[in-house]
């Protein structure tokens, strides 16, 4: 059973004493600080989590297969690229790169890469919040097609601008309404910056990153996908073969 009490006196025993050494940072990152050296998490400890995450791994249900390209329901496929009927989403682009000197091929190559509508691919955050004093993030289990997992635990909202437009015709990813201020000057977040993407796979796309800090209700957890987790958990499933998505890997380390 957790002891919420004990969690709390040693957590602002070891945030007093970087406080004292550590006068010229800010509270938030003297609290990251302590949170790297002890668990936080009052709501569920790191084998219960472990049991949630494989649980989910276990009871999950969906069929992925591989087909032709000139199968694809609504894309098309040209010499040129393949992309959406609609224009929206993304494309895939065929490159040809030559006259390198900076890297391992000399002559160059030629490869195809994504390129996200717009540019912008979209949001990328994490809520932030105190549950008896101590901090807790909220994240999901979350299934992608190409995930090694199926499921991976991920940040609360992962979304491309076209989900949040619902360009795709389903519902709005949950949490969104959280983070619809973004381009801002709100003070509750912690972390608000555009992040580059993997320039091998994706061309000049970038997405907006984000931790905002809340506060707590029960209420929150609109269904059991979500869990509140602590960042000394995140940190001890980095270990665990795959489980971390890397987009969370990186939130929770800016």
């Amino acid at each position: 059973m957790i002891d919420k009490d004990k969690i709390k006196i040693e957590f602002l025993k070891r945030l007093n004493l970087f406080k004292t050494e550590l006068p010229e940072l800010t509270i938030y990152e003297i609290e990251k600080l302590v949170e790297h050296t002890m668990c936080t998490n009052v709501k569920i400890d790191l084998t219960e989590l472990i049991f949630w995450s494989e649980k989910k791994n276990k009871d999950f249900k969906i069929a992925v297969e591989e087909i032709p390209l000139k199968s694809l329901n609504k894309w098309n496929v040209t010499d040129k690229k393949i992309s959406h009927e609609s224009g929206r989403f993304f494309e895939v682009l065929g490159l040809r790169i030559s006259d390198n000197s900076g890297r391992e091929i000399n002559d160059g190559w030629d490869q195809p890469i994504v390129k996200e509508h717009n540019f912008d691919g979209g949001v990328l955050a994490l809520l932030r919040t105190y549950i008896n004093d101590l901090p807790h993030y909220l994240v999901q289990a979350r299934f992608e097609p190409g995930n090694y997992g199926p499921i991976q635990i991920s940040p609360t909202l992962q979304a491309t601008f076209s989900n949040l437009n619902q360009e795709h015709g389903g519902r709005k990813p949950h949490y969104h309404e959280f983070f619809d201020d973004f381009d801002t000057k709100n003070e509750n977040y912690i972390f608000n910056e555009w992040l580059s993407e993997d320039g091998g796979k994706f061309y000049k796309k970038r997405n907006r990153g984000l931790v905002k800090q809340i506060e707590y209700k029960d209420t929150y957890l609109v269904d059991e996908n979500f869990v509140w987790v602590s960042l000394y958990q995140i940190k001890k499933l980095l270990n665990t073969n795959s489980l971390i998505n890397p987009h969370l890997a990186r939130l929770i380390f800016l």
